[in-house]
């Protein structure tokens, strides 16, 4: 009897042990059976299945972390991935989604197809497909093709304009997309969808056609789509496409569903079978996965009129429990819908409108991590965190050719006091401004962070879009990433609510591409206290003439604070934008720090704004502060340096900030002179001059100074030149070389790479300007220059360093970089010889070996 207990007992402790084992691991195969134990041997189905198990095995938020193991394939759902609070975990106890090492898993919403083609008419093929609904996007061979459309998509836009990089929006557009003649061309343009730029290239305006009257004119719908004057008469003279349109179907690449037929039409492109074709249609599926906590529903609504006068009905439900610690790891997104038409919900008083929601949409939560995941060919937002979240985490993932933004993280404006939504909207009464600091509710993202993720070209449908979008959050982190070839910003943040975030040690590049008047960086402040500055201040005159922003001033000291309460930080980037400022801080942009940045093509602006500390910054082409508020602004800029030599301003008489100790570079001035005679802020840069900084390699992207560049004298201090962007080695093979071009007026004292003469694994260029005589101190025009040196160089073996001149080998003079490469070819291996260089101005001779 004893020992029958005994082997009982082992039986229980053993079915215990297996039973613990499946709730912590569940195991998910395409080739999985939902009624299967989840073992790895018996692995189930689908994800939400999975959750389902754990979430009903009550092992969740104990000690220990539970796994979803997902093997290699593609999951194809047709609603998303539920995660709710009942599925939380703890800390280092968490419920983590994970892709088996070494898999590829992808998660789409897109159907796969079997589909019999035969020929319709020259290049286009048929297959009956009868659908419960539309097909919005369509993938042949994972690339996505387009809706047949006017004009033709091209697919390489990108050209040069005044020497900067631009690309036409929506691959090509007609001033006649939309006319009476080319309407008369479709028998049925209903469904089709009209989309266009703001006429001031402030984003996209899109629209669907519901007909066409007896003139042939379309009759839509839409136009909601920017927080700007959006109607057709803002739209753009000539960049407008239109799509969907059966009789446009007449290029490769192109196809065409009629629903009433049953029938999929495709033009295929010159390398694809589409009888042996993999091809995967997107449908009406918005969202691959949604954590969402539990929220209280109340009948709180907030009607928002958008800037073509529709109301957006705002549902604001608050948050009751939160889900938390969730982990998703090492898993591909792609395969949603489209989302321009449901993007119509205006944020406070930026140019945006917002579709809250993404393929990922994260809602109520705490402590989230997305990491090491792919996001791509998405019809939207890719990842979306909305209202209440706290320390949401999006780490080392790489996001590609998604419809609208890649990150974007927006609160609830009902946690805004007094929230205003359109730029020219009527202002609070005085006495019922409510002026108490910060937030009205708890109900917005705070204490997230965007770390070592690739963004690259994003806003494939959508223009008012970027990299990482911020609106109605606080102490957002955005640290470390790559987001280049994009429409608009790469970085935005939409109002001052609540600042506090850090902008740091990103790179940013090919930036404004579609549209202009904007930033690789950019913000908008228009909060309580903002009202237009223009030059003209008509419309906001107070009934006694005065400008409101005075009167509000004056009477509330502090009140630029109120909502932006929190510094924002921004320091250690690389920001190049193509069509307008490298940062862009726009109306009333408020409480900013900016030190250490590298703003290499469009300079850095204030407007309308207050305390804006900006220091120790290269800047090229101008600082621009337009528009100023009345003094005191407490606005500093100090100790940056300036590539070129001047500054574009309004009223800087009436600025009330500090301005001074600017190094305005021009290498043809071989003496440090007063920069008065350029600055039109008489009260101000005393000691602001106009001379050569001494840069040592800017043409390879080193912008320091030497030792004894005056810019030092003026308080400016050398910062790393090296770290921006992505950290991870798997993210830092995929981003592109960045072309550094300055105008030669500023850099005649650099080499130009076309030049260059290889010599043992390095490069070198002549020393042949007087520019150049100047700043490497030398006593003639003469030498050979080390621009460029791999870590393993002959050259850095014997003792050379960037930006050494050589000024003789073996007493013989080296007068150009062909000189030291033909005498180097004749040094016998193991001789010993003997080089006169210039060093910090300084001569020095070394000896060496080869």
């Amino acid at each position: 009897m004893k020992k029958l207990n005994i082997r009982y007992k082992l039986l229980l402790i053993f079915c215990f042990y297996t039973f613990s084992i499946q709730a912590k691991d569940i195991h998910v195969s395409t080739s999985g059976d939902n009624r299967a134990d989840g073992t790895i041997k018996n692995p189930v189905h689908t994800i939400q299945r999975a959750v389902e198990m754990l979430r009903s095995s009550k092992e969740l938020s104990k000690n220990h972390r539970s796994y979803i193991w997902v093997h290699g394939g593609t999951y194809r759902i047709a609603k998303p991935i539920e995660i709710s609070t009942e599925d939380s975990g703890l800390e280092d106890a968490e419920l983590v989604v994970k892709a088996v090492e070494g898999d590829e898993v992808i998660i789409t919403s897109a159907m796969l197809l079997n589909l019999k083609w035969k020929k319709h008419k020259g290049q286009v093929y048929k297959a009956q497909l009868k659908l419960d609904s539309d097909i919005d996007q369509l993938i042949i061979n994972d690339q996505l093709n387009h809706m047949a459309r006017y004009p033709n998509f091209m697919e390489s836009m990108v050209g040069k304009k005044k020497g900067k990089k631009h690309t036409v929006p929506f691959n090509g557009g007609a001033a006649d997309a939309w006319s009476v003649s080319k309407s008369k061309e479709w028998k049925d343009p209903t469904g089709a969808y009209m989309h266009a730029m703001h006429r001031a290239l402030w984003g996209d305006i899109h629209f669907e056609v519901t007909g066409k009257n007896s003139k042939g004119e379309l009759e839509y719908i839409g136009g909601w789509q920017n927080n700007r004057v959006n109607t057709i008469k803002a739209v753009h003279k000539s960049h407008r496409m239109i799509e969907n349109i059966f009789e446009e179907l007449d290029a490769p690449g192109e196809w065409f569903y009629d629903k009433k037929e049953a029938t999929l039409y495709c033009y295929p492109d010159e390398n694809t079978n589409l009888s042996k074709a993999k091809i995967e249609a997107v449908m009406e599926t918005k969202e691959l996965v949604r954590i969402v906590g539990d929220f209280e529903h109340t009948k709180t609504k907030m009607d928002i009129r958008g800037g073509n006068g529709i109301v957006f009905h705002a549902e604001m439900p608050r948050i009751k429990k939160p889900v938390h610690h969730i982990v998703f790891d090492g898993i591909k997104f792609t395969g949603t819908a489209r989302t321009f038409m449901d993007n119509n919900e205006p944020l406070v008083r930026s140019d945006w409108t917002i579709y809250r929601s993404g393929a990922f949409y994260i809602s109520g939560a705490e402590d989230v991590m997305v990491k090491n995941c792919t996001f791509y060919q998405l019809g939207g937002n890719a990842l979306f965190v909305d209202g209440y979240n706290r320390r949401v985490t999006v780490k080392s993932s790489y996001f590609h050719h998604n419809g609208a933004t890649d990150v974007n993280f927006v609160g609830s404006t009902q946690a805004v006091r007094n929230p205003l939504f359109q730029y020219g909207e009527t202002k609070v009464p005085f006495d019922k401004i409510d002026t108490a600091i910060g937030p009205k509710t708890p109900d917005y993202p705070a204490d997230c962070l965007v770390e070592d993720c690739l963004m690259t070209e994003c806003g494939r449908v959508e223009k008012q879009t970027a990299g990482v979008n911020i609106a109605i959050s606080s102490r957002i982190t955005v640290r470390h990433n790559t987001i280049y070839r994009v429409p608009r910003a790469a970085i935005n943040i939409c109002d001052g609510c609540w600042g506090g975030h850090i902008i740091e040690w990103n790179k940013c590049f090919e930036t404004v591409l579609e549209t202009g008047d904007h930033g690789a960086f950019n913000s908008w402040g228009r909060d309580r206290f903002w009202h237009s500055a223009s030059p003209n201040g008509a419309k906001e005159k107070m009934a006694d003439g005065s400008i409101r922003i005075e009167k509000m001033v004056e009477k509330w000291e502090d009140v630029a604070l109120w909502d932006a309460y929190q510094t924002n930080i921004m320091r250690h980037n690389f920001w190049m934008c193509d069509n307008g400022w490298d940062v862009d801080l726009d109306d009333g942009s408020t409480n900013y720090e900016i030190y250490n940045n590298l703003c290499l093509r469009g300079g850095l602006k204030t407007r309308e704004g207050y305390h804006r500390n900006v220091y120790n910054n290269i800047i090229f082409n101008y600082f621009t502060c337009n528009v100023p508020y009345p003094a005191p602004t407490y606005d500093q800029f100090r100790t940056n340096i300036i590539i070129g030599d001047t500054y574009v301003s309004k009223f800087p008489t009436k600025w009330g900030g500090v301005i001074d100790n600017t190094l305005f570079h021009n290498p043809n001035y071989k003496e440090s002179v007063p920069a008065t005679a350029i600055s039109d802020w008489t009260h101000q840069d005393k000691h602001s001059i106009v001379a050569n900084a001494q840069f040592i390699a800017p043409l390879e992207g080193n912008f320091h100074v030497k030792h004894n560049s005056p810019a030092v004298k003026l308080g400016f201090k050398n910062f790393p030149m090296e770290g921006f962007g992505v950290t991870s080695e798997r993210l830092k093979k995929l981003v592109p070389e960045v072309d550094i071009v300055m105008p030669s007026k500023y850099f005649n004292n650099t080499r130009n790479s076309d030049k260059n003469v290889s010599i043992k694994g390095a490069e070198f260029n002549s020393l042949d300007t007087e520019s150049e005589q100047t700043a490497y101190g030398s006593k003639s025009i003469a030498g050979a220059i080390v621009v460029k040196m791999t870590g393993h160089s002959a050259i850095k073996r014997i003792g050379l360093q960037l930006d050494d001149v050589v000024l003789k080998v073996n007493k013989k003079k080296i007068v150009t970089a062909k000189d030291l490469q033909r005498l180097m070819s004749k040094l016998e291996a193991g001789s010993e010889n003997t080089a006169v260089i210039l060093r910090g101005q300084e001569e020095r001779t070394i000896k060496f070996k080869l």
